[in-house]
Protein backbone atom coordinates (compact mmCIF):
# COMPACT_ATOMS: atom_id res chain seq x y z
CA UNK A 1 0.00 0.00 0.00
CA UNK A 2 2.78 2.40 0.96
CA UNK A 3 5.91 2.29 -1.17
CA UNK A 4 9.07 4.42 -1.15
CA UNK A 5 7.52 6.98 -3.54
CA UNK A 6 4.47 7.55 -1.33
CA UNK A 7 6.61 7.78 1.80
CA UNK A 8 8.99 10.18 0.05
CA UNK A 9 6.15 12.52 -0.95
CA UNK A 10 4.68 12.38 2.54
CA UNK A 11 8.12 13.09 3.98
CA UNK A 12 8.74 16.20 1.86
CA UNK A 13 5.29 17.64 2.51
CA UNK A 14 5.31 16.71 6.18
CA UNK A 15 8.75 18.18 6.83
CA UNK A 16 7.67 21.49 5.29
CA UNK A 17 4.63 21.50 7.57
CA UNK A 18 6.67 21.02 10.75
CA UNK A 19 9.45 23.52 9.99
CA UNK A 20 10.78 25.12 13.20
CA UNK A 21 9.67 28.60 14.20
CA UNK A 22 13.29 29.76 14.30
CA UNK A 23 15.84 28.71 11.71
CA UNK A 24 18.82 26.90 13.27
CA UNK A 25 22.17 28.62 13.73
CA UNK A 26 23.87 26.89 10.81
CA UNK A 27 20.96 27.80 8.57
CA UNK A 28 21.21 31.42 9.66
CA UNK A 29 24.82 31.47 8.52
CA UNK A 30 24.02 29.75 5.22
CA UNK A 31 21.23 32.23 4.42
CA UNK A 32 23.53 35.17 5.05
CA UNK A 33 26.26 33.53 2.97
CA UNK A 34 23.80 33.01 0.10
CA UNK A 35 23.41 36.79 -0.09
CA UNK A 36 27.08 37.72 0.30
CA UNK A 37 28.48 34.77 -1.69
CA UNK A 38 30.69 33.39 1.07
CA UNK A 39 31.73 29.76 0.58
CA UNK A 40 32.11 27.04 3.19
CA UNK A 41 35.06 24.80 2.18
CA UNK A 42 33.68 21.77 4.03
CA UNK A 43 30.30 22.25 2.35
CA UNK A 44 31.52 23.78 -0.88
CA UNK A 45 28.48 23.04 -3.04
CA UNK A 46 25.76 24.14 -0.64
CA UNK A 47 25.92 27.95 -0.74
CA UNK A 48 26.21 28.09 -4.57
CA UNK A 49 23.15 25.81 -4.71
CA UNK A 50 21.24 28.19 -2.43
CA UNK A 51 22.34 31.16 -4.51
CA UNK A 52 21.14 29.47 -7.69
CA UNK A 53 17.76 28.62 -6.16
CA UNK A 54 17.35 32.15 -4.80
CA UNK A 55 17.99 33.52 -8.25
CA UNK A 56 15.51 31.33 -10.09
CA UNK A 57 12.90 31.84 -7.35
CA UNK A 58 13.28 35.61 -7.60
CA UNK A 59 13.33 36.21 -3.84
CA UNK A 60 14.22 39.52 -2.20
CA UNK A 61 17.71 40.73 -1.24
CA UNK A 62 17.61 40.03 2.50
CA UNK A 63 18.83 36.69 3.91
CA UNK A 64 15.40 35.91 5.40
CA UNK A 65 13.81 36.19 1.96
CA UNK A 66 15.44 32.93 0.93
CA UNK A 67 14.31 30.99 4.01
CA UNK A 68 11.40 29.24 2.30
CA UNK A 69 13.57 28.33 -0.69
CA UNK A 70 16.23 26.75 1.51
CA UNK A 71 13.68 24.83 3.55
CA UNK A 72 11.99 23.59 0.39
CA UNK A 73 15.38 22.32 -0.78
CA UNK A 74 15.86 20.46 2.51
CA UNK A 75 12.39 18.91 2.45
CA UNK A 76 12.67 17.78 -1.18
CA UNK A 77 16.16 16.44 -0.48
CA UNK A 78 14.85 14.42 2.47
CA UNK A 79 12.13 13.02 0.22
CA UNK A 80 14.76 12.01 -2.35
CA UNK A 81 16.86 10.34 0.34
CA UNK A 82 13.86 8.40 1.62
CA UNK A 83 12.90 7.26 -1.89
CA UNK A 84 16.45 6.32 -2.89
CA UNK A 85 17.06 4.25 0.23
CA UNK A 86 13.73 2.44 -0.11
CA UNK A 87 14.37 1.78 -3.79
CA UNK A 88 17.86 0.48 -2.98
CA UNK A 89 16.40 -1.88 -0.38
CA UNK A 90 13.94 -3.24 -2.93
CA UNK A 91 16.76 -3.82 -5.39
CA UNK A 92 19.01 -5.53 -2.86
CA UNK A 93 16.54 -7.84 -1.16
CA UNK A 94 14.41 -10.47 -2.80
CA UNK A 95 10.70 -9.64 -2.54
CA UNK A 96 9.95 -13.11 -1.19
CA UNK A 97 12.72 -12.92 1.39
CA UNK A 98 12.06 -9.37 2.63
CA UNK A 99 8.74 -8.16 1.19
CA UNK A 100 8.72 -5.08 3.41
CA UNK A 101 12.33 -4.05 2.79
CA UNK A 102 11.50 -0.84 0.90
CA UNK A 103 8.88 0.18 3.44
CA UNK A 104 11.19 -0.41 6.42
CA UNK A 105 14.18 1.39 4.89
CA UNK A 106 12.29 4.45 3.66
CA UNK A 107 9.88 4.67 6.59
CA UNK A 108 12.61 4.22 9.18
CA UNK A 109 14.80 6.92 7.66
CA UNK A 110 11.87 9.35 7.43
CA UNK A 111 10.94 8.73 11.08
CA UNK A 112 14.48 9.28 12.42
CA UNK A 113 15.15 12.61 14.08
CA UNK A 114 18.44 13.15 12.27
CA UNK A 115 16.64 13.11 8.93
CA UNK A 116 13.61 14.98 10.27
CA UNK A 117 15.58 17.84 11.84
CA UNK A 118 17.78 18.44 8.80
CA UNK A 119 14.97 17.94 6.29
CA UNK A 120 12.66 20.47 7.97
CA UNK A 121 15.20 23.26 8.40
CA UNK A 122 18.08 24.92 6.55
CA UNK A 123 20.90 22.38 6.61
CA UNK A 124 23.43 21.02 4.16
CA UNK A 125 22.88 17.59 5.72
CA UNK A 126 19.59 16.94 3.94
CA UNK A 127 20.93 17.48 0.37
CA UNK A 128 24.10 15.59 1.33
CA UNK A 129 22.01 12.71 2.66
CA UNK A 130 19.99 12.66 -0.56
CA UNK A 131 23.18 12.44 -2.63
CA UNK A 132 24.56 9.70 -0.39
CA UNK A 133 21.36 7.66 -0.69
CA UNK A 134 21.47 8.09 -4.48
CA UNK A 135 25.01 6.72 -4.30
CA UNK A 136 23.67 3.71 -2.40
CA UNK A 137 20.92 3.30 -5.00
CA UNK A 138 23.50 3.33 -7.80
CA UNK A 139 25.55 0.68 -5.99
CA UNK A 140 22.43 -1.41 -5.40
CA UNK A 141 21.56 -1.30 -9.10
CA UNK A 142 25.08 -2.35 -10.07
CA UNK A 143 25.04 -5.24 -7.60
CA UNK A 144 21.71 -6.48 -8.94
CA UNK A 145 22.47 -6.54 -12.64
CA UNK A 146 22.54 -2.87 -13.57
CA UNK A 147 24.94 -1.73 -16.25
CA UNK A 148 27.93 0.65 -16.05
CA UNK A 149 25.52 3.59 -15.95
CA UNK A 150 24.75 2.57 -12.38
CA UNK A 151 28.41 2.99 -11.46
CA UNK A 152 28.45 6.42 -13.12
CA UNK A 153 25.35 7.39 -11.11
CA UNK A 154 27.03 6.27 -7.89
CA UNK A 155 30.26 8.14 -8.70
CA UNK A 156 28.53 11.41 -9.58
CA UNK A 157 26.21 11.17 -6.59
CA UNK A 158 29.12 10.57 -4.23
CA UNK A 159 30.96 13.57 -5.66
CA UNK A 160 27.89 15.71 -4.99
CA UNK A 161 27.56 14.26 -1.48
CA UNK A 162 31.20 15.14 -0.78
CA UNK A 163 30.80 18.67 -2.13
CA UNK A 164 27.79 19.16 0.13
CA UNK A 165 29.51 17.63 3.16
CA UNK A 166 33.19 16.74 3.05
CA UNK A 167 32.74 13.86 5.50
CA UNK A 168 31.23 11.82 2.68
CA UNK A 169 34.65 11.36 1.13
CA UNK A 170 34.78 8.49 3.64
CA UNK A 171 32.08 6.61 1.73
CA UNK A 172 34.48 6.07 -1.17
CA UNK A 173 36.06 3.05 0.49
CA UNK A 174 32.67 1.46 1.11
CA UNK A 175 31.71 2.03 -2.52
CA UNK A 176 34.91 0.40 -3.77
CA UNK A 177 34.21 -2.76 -1.78
CA UNK A 178 30.60 -2.80 -3.02
CA UNK A 179 31.51 -2.46 -6.70
CA UNK A 180 32.87 -5.08 -9.09
CA UNK A 181 36.65 -4.85 -9.48
CA UNK A 182 36.38 -3.74 -13.10
CA UNK A 183 34.37 -0.65 -12.10
CA UNK A 184 36.60 0.66 -9.34
CA UNK A 185 39.10 2.68 -11.36
CA UNK A 186 36.36 4.44 -13.30
CA UNK A 187 34.41 5.16 -10.11
CA UNK A 188 37.41 6.74 -8.41
CA UNK A 189 38.32 8.73 -11.51
CA UNK A 190 34.84 10.21 -11.97
CA UNK A 191 34.11 11.07 -8.35
CA UNK A 192 37.56 12.41 -7.46
CA UNK A 193 37.91 14.51 -10.60
CA UNK A 194 34.53 16.16 -10.02
CA UNK A 195 35.37 17.01 -6.41
CA UNK A 196 38.89 18.25 -7.09
CA UNK A 197 37.73 20.28 -10.09
CA UNK A 198 35.07 21.99 -7.97
CA UNK A 199 37.57 22.87 -5.23
CA UNK A 200 40.03 24.06 -7.83
CA UNK A 201 37.46 26.33 -9.48
CA UNK A 202 36.57 27.75 -6.08
CA UNK A 203 40.22 28.52 -5.43
CA UNK A 204 40.69 26.14 -2.50
CA UNK A 205 43.63 23.79 -2.29
CA UNK A 206 43.60 20.17 -1.20
CA UNK A 207 44.26 21.27 2.38
CA UNK A 208 40.82 22.88 2.47
CA UNK A 209 39.24 19.63 1.30
CA UNK A 210 40.63 17.60 4.18
CA UNK A 211 41.01 20.30 6.82
CA UNK A 212 37.87 22.44 6.59
CA UNK A 213 37.25 23.52 10.16
CA UNK A 214 35.48 26.21 12.15
CA UNK A 215 38.34 26.52 14.64
CA UNK A 216 36.82 24.52 17.50
CA UNK A 217 38.17 21.21 18.73
CA UNK A 218 36.07 18.70 20.59
CA UNK A 219 37.73 17.64 23.87
CA UNK A 220 37.86 13.85 24.17
CA UNK A 221 37.48 12.33 27.62
CA UNK A 222 36.42 9.18 29.43
CA UNK A 223 32.83 10.35 29.01
CA UNK A 224 33.07 10.55 25.20
CA UNK A 225 31.67 7.03 24.54
CA UNK A 226 28.60 7.84 26.62
CA UNK A 227 28.22 11.19 24.86
CA UNK A 228 28.48 9.37 21.53
CA UNK A 229 25.75 6.96 22.62
CA UNK A 230 23.56 9.94 23.50
CA UNK A 231 24.19 11.48 20.07
CA UNK A 232 23.53 8.21 18.23
CA UNK A 233 20.24 7.76 20.08
CA UNK A 234 19.37 11.38 19.34
CA UNK A 235 19.76 10.64 15.64
CA UNK A 236 16.73 8.38 16.13
CA UNK A 237 14.72 10.31 18.75
CA UNK A 238 15.01 13.96 19.76
CA UNK A 239 16.52 14.66 23.15
CA UNK A 240 17.39 18.10 24.56
CA UNK A 241 20.93 18.88 25.62
CA UNK A 242 21.56 18.91 29.38
CA UNK A 243 21.92 22.71 29.33
CA UNK A 244 18.48 23.01 27.71
CA UNK A 245 16.47 20.96 30.19
CA UNK A 246 16.57 19.14 33.51
CA UNK A 247 18.34 15.79 33.75
CA UNK A 248 14.99 14.11 34.33
CA UNK A 249 13.70 15.46 31.03
CA UNK A 250 16.92 14.61 29.19
CA UNK A 251 16.76 11.03 30.45
CA UNK A 252 13.05 10.86 29.68
CA UNK A 253 13.87 11.55 26.04
CA UNK A 254 17.09 9.57 25.91
CA UNK A 255 15.79 6.28 27.30
CA UNK A 256 13.14 5.69 24.57
CA UNK A 257 15.79 6.53 21.95
CA UNK A 258 18.17 4.04 23.55
CA UNK A 259 15.42 1.42 23.59
CA UNK A 260 14.79 2.05 19.89
CA UNK A 261 18.49 1.72 19.09
CA UNK A 262 18.71 -1.43 21.19
CA UNK A 263 15.68 -2.93 19.45
CA UNK A 264 17.17 -2.24 16.02
CA UNK A 265 20.43 -3.84 17.16
CA UNK A 266 18.46 -6.87 18.37
CA UNK A 267 16.73 -7.18 14.99
CA UNK A 268 20.10 -7.19 13.24
CA UNK A 269 22.15 -9.27 15.67
CA UNK A 270 19.63 -11.84 16.97
CA UNK A 271 19.74 -13.79 13.75
CA UNK A 272 17.23 -16.38 12.70
CA UNK A 273 19.58 -19.18 11.60
CA UNK A 274 17.24 -20.10 8.77
CA UNK A 275 17.23 -16.54 7.46
CA UNK A 276 20.36 -14.76 8.67
CA UNK A 277 20.58 -10.98 8.47
CA UNK A 278 22.69 -10.00 5.47
CA UNK A 279 25.07 -7.09 5.11
CA UNK A 280 23.29 -5.04 2.39
CA UNK A 281 26.38 -4.13 0.36
CA UNK A 282 28.59 -6.96 1.59
CA UNK A 283 30.46 -7.41 4.85
CA UNK A 284 33.61 -5.52 3.79
CA UNK A 285 31.59 -2.57 2.48
CA UNK A 286 29.51 -2.48 5.65
CA UNK A 287 32.56 -2.28 7.90
CA UNK A 288 34.16 0.30 5.59
CA UNK A 289 31.00 2.39 5.98
CA UNK A 290 30.41 1.95 9.71
CA UNK A 291 33.92 2.31 11.16
CA UNK A 292 35.14 5.59 9.55
CA UNK A 293 31.82 7.39 9.99
CA UNK A 294 31.54 6.06 13.53
CA UNK A 295 35.05 7.28 14.35
CA UNK A 296 34.25 10.76 13.07
CA UNK A 297 31.03 10.73 15.07
CA UNK A 298 32.89 9.92 18.27
CA UNK A 299 35.75 12.35 17.67
CA UNK A 300 33.85 15.41 16.49
CA UNK A 301 31.00 16.79 18.66
CA UNK A 302 29.55 13.36 19.36
CA UNK A 303 26.43 14.68 21.09
CA UNK A 304 25.03 16.21 17.88
CA UNK A 305 22.46 14.18 15.98
CA UNK A 306 23.91 15.26 12.63
CA UNK A 307 27.20 13.55 13.49
CA UNK A 308 25.38 10.25 13.00
CA UNK A 309 23.02 11.12 10.14
CA UNK A 310 25.10 9.40 7.46
CA UNK A 311 24.95 6.13 9.38
CA UNK A 312 21.13 6.15 9.44
CA UNK A 313 20.89 4.67 5.90
CA UNK A 314 23.18 1.81 6.96
CA UNK A 315 21.08 1.12 10.06
CA UNK A 316 17.74 1.06 8.25
CA UNK A 317 19.07 -0.74 5.18
CA UNK A 318 20.44 -3.48 7.41
CA UNK A 319 17.25 -3.69 9.46
CA UNK A 320 15.31 -3.97 6.20
CA UNK A 321 16.92 -7.35 5.53
CA UNK A 322 14.79 -8.95 8.21
CA UNK A 323 11.73 -11.02 7.43
CA UNK A 324 10.72 -12.66 10.69
CA UNK A 325 11.03 -9.37 12.60
CA UNK A 326 9.78 -6.97 9.94
CA UNK A 327 6.70 -6.15 11.99
CA UNK A 328 8.91 -5.20 14.94
CA UNK A 329 11.04 -2.99 12.67
CA UNK A 330 7.95 -1.20 11.36
CA UNK A 331 6.66 -0.76 14.91
CA UNK A 332 9.93 0.93 15.88
CA UNK A 333 9.71 3.24 12.85
CA UNK A 334 6.11 4.24 13.59
CA UNK A 335 6.94 4.71 17.27
CA UNK A 336 9.87 6.97 16.42
CA UNK A 337 7.71 9.07 14.11
CA UNK A 338 5.00 9.58 16.72
CA UNK A 339 7.44 10.24 19.55
CA UNK A 340 9.50 12.70 17.52
CA UNK A 341 6.41 14.67 16.63
CA UNK A 342 5.26 14.62 20.25
CA UNK A 343 8.52 15.63 21.93
CA UNK A 344 10.26 17.74 19.27
CA UNK A 345 7.45 19.85 17.83
CA UNK A 346 6.85 21.86 21.04
CA UNK A 347 10.57 22.57 21.14
CA UNK A 348 10.68 23.45 17.44
CA UNK A 349 7.69 25.79 17.67
CA UNK A 350 9.16 27.79 20.56
CA UNK A 351 9.51 31.43 19.44
CA UNK A 352 11.52 32.65 22.44
CA UNK A 353 14.75 33.35 20.52
CA UNK A 354 12.87 35.12 17.77
CA UNK A 355 10.93 37.24 20.27
CA UNK A 356 14.07 38.28 22.15
CA UNK A 357 15.87 39.24 18.96
CA UNK A 358 12.86 41.23 17.74
CA UNK A 359 12.69 43.18 21.01
CA UNK A 360 16.31 44.26 20.58
CA UNK A 361 15.89 45.01 16.86
CA UNK A 362 13.43 47.82 17.64
CA UNK A 363 16.30 49.83 19.16
CA UNK A 364 18.66 49.49 16.20
CA UNK A 365 19.10 51.22 12.86
CA UNK A 366 20.44 49.67 9.64
CA UNK A 367 24.21 49.45 9.74
CA UNK A 368 24.57 49.46 13.52
CA UNK A 369 27.08 46.97 14.93
CA UNK A 370 25.97 44.28 17.40
CA UNK A 371 28.67 42.70 19.55
CA UNK A 372 27.62 39.54 21.37
CA UNK A 373 28.90 36.13 22.59
CA UNK A 374 27.19 34.41 19.63
CA UNK A 375 25.60 30.99 19.10
CA UNK A 376 22.41 32.25 20.75
CA UNK A 377 19.39 34.42 20.09
CA UNK A 378 21.73 37.42 19.69
CA UNK A 379 22.68 36.31 16.17
CA UNK A 380 19.04 36.65 15.03
CA UNK A 381 18.84 40.37 15.75
CA UNK A 382 17.55 42.07 12.61
CA UNK A 383 17.23 38.81 10.66
CA UNK A 384 13.47 38.29 10.62
CA UNK A 385 12.77 42.03 10.43
CA UNK A 386 15.08 42.43 7.45
CA UNK A 387 17.16 45.07 9.26
CA UNK A 388 20.71 44.81 7.88
CA UNK A 389 22.74 45.27 11.06
CA UNK A 390 26.34 44.24 11.46
CA UNK A 391 27.19 41.32 13.75
CA UNK A 392 30.36 40.59 15.67
CA UNK A 393 29.78 37.28 17.49
CA UNK A 394 32.82 36.67 19.67
CA UNK A 395 32.59 32.91 19.30
CA UNK A 396 32.88 33.07 15.51
CA UNK A 397 35.92 35.32 15.56
CA UNK A 398 37.56 33.32 18.34
CA UNK A 399 37.21 30.18 16.24
CA UNK A 400 38.56 31.92 13.16
CA UNK A 401 41.39 33.88 14.80
CA UNK A 402 42.39 31.49 17.57
CA UNK A 403 43.08 33.82 20.52
CA UNK A 404 41.49 36.47 22.73
CA UNK A 405 44.11 39.05 21.70
CA UNK A 406 43.31 38.57 18.03
CA UNK A 407 39.59 38.93 18.80
CA UNK A 408 40.30 42.17 20.69
CA UNK A 409 42.14 43.64 17.72
CA UNK A 410 39.47 42.55 15.25
CA UNK A 411 36.73 44.02 17.44
CA UNK A 412 38.54 47.34 17.74
CA UNK A 413 38.79 47.49 13.94
CA UNK A 414 35.10 46.61 13.50
CA UNK A 415 34.07 49.33 15.97
CA UNK A 416 36.24 51.94 14.24
CA UNK A 417 34.76 50.98 10.90
CA UNK A 418 31.17 51.22 12.16
CA UNK A 419 31.73 54.60 13.74
CA UNK A 420 33.51 55.91 10.65
CA UNK A 421 30.28 55.13 8.80
CA UNK A 422 28.31 56.97 11.53
CA UNK A 423 26.70 53.88 13.01
CA UNK A 424 26.26 52.96 16.65
CA UNK A 425 27.74 50.01 18.52
CA UNK A 426 25.63 47.84 20.84
CA UNK A 427 26.50 45.06 23.26
CA UNK A 428 24.07 42.17 23.68
CA UNK A 429 23.91 39.35 26.25
CA UNK A 430 26.73 40.63 28.42
CA UNK A 431 24.40 41.55 31.29
CA UNK A 432 22.01 38.56 31.33
CA UNK A 433 21.43 36.35 34.36
CA UNK A 434 24.07 33.79 33.38
CA UNK A 435 21.63 30.94 32.73
CA UNK A 436 22.19 30.91 28.95
CA UNK A 437 25.49 29.12 28.17
CA UNK A 438 25.26 29.48 24.39
CA UNK A 439 28.48 30.95 23.06
CA UNK A 440 30.12 31.19 26.46
CA UNK A 441 30.89 27.49 26.73
CA UNK A 442 32.59 27.58 23.30
CA UNK A 443 34.55 30.71 24.28
CA UNK A 444 35.93 29.17 27.47
CA UNK A 445 38.84 27.32 25.74
CA UNK A 446 39.99 30.71 24.44
CA UNK A 447 40.05 32.18 27.94
CA UNK A 448 37.01 34.39 27.33
CA UNK A 449 34.37 34.35 30.06
CA UNK A 450 31.45 36.47 31.21
CA UNK A 451 33.71 38.03 33.81
CA UNK A 452 36.55 39.13 31.51
CA UNK A 453 34.72 39.70 28.20
CA UNK A 454 34.58 43.44 28.91
CA UNK A 455 38.37 43.58 28.52
CA UNK A 456 37.86 42.93 24.81
CA UNK A 457 35.75 46.07 24.30
CA UNK A 458 37.23 49.37 23.11
CA UNK A 459 37.08 52.21 25.64
CA UNK A 460 33.66 53.74 26.16
CA UNK A 461 30.85 53.84 28.68
CA UNK A 462 28.27 51.06 28.48
CA UNK A 463 24.80 52.55 28.68
CA UNK A 464 21.85 50.20 29.47
CA UNK A 465 19.12 50.46 26.82
CA UNK A 466 16.93 47.40 27.40
CA UNK A 467 17.27 43.96 29.05
CA UNK A 468 20.49 42.34 27.74
CA UNK A 469 21.16 45.42 25.54
CA UNK A 470 23.82 48.11 26.12
CA UNK A 471 25.04 51.00 23.99
CA UNK A 472 28.81 51.44 23.75
CA UNK A 473 29.31 55.18 23.89
CA UNK A 474 31.89 56.90 21.74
Amino acid sequence: MFGPVAIALATAIGYLAIAPAVVNGDGLGYLKASVHGNLYPGHLGYVPLLMFLRRIAGVGPQPVDGLWVARALSAVSAGIAVWALGAAARRLFDARESPRAGLIASGGLAASFGCMSSGSDVETYAPALAALCLTIYGLARRRTGGGPASTVLAAVALAVATLLHVENVLFGLCALFALPRRDRVGFVAISSLLVLAAYGLAGFGAGWLLGASHGFHYPLSAATPFIALYGACKALLFSPYPYEASWARVLGHFVPGALALGTLAFIVLARDLARPTRAPLGAAATWAWAVPYGAVGVAFFASDAERWIFLLPLVWLTVATTRSRSQLALTVAVGLLLLNLAVWLPHARDTDWRDRARAVSTHLAPGDLVVSPGHGWDEYIGFYEGVPVGHFPLVFHAGQLGSADAVRRALAEAVRDARARHHEVYLVRFTDDGTDPMGWKELLPFGITRDNAASLFPPGAREPIAPALQHLAR
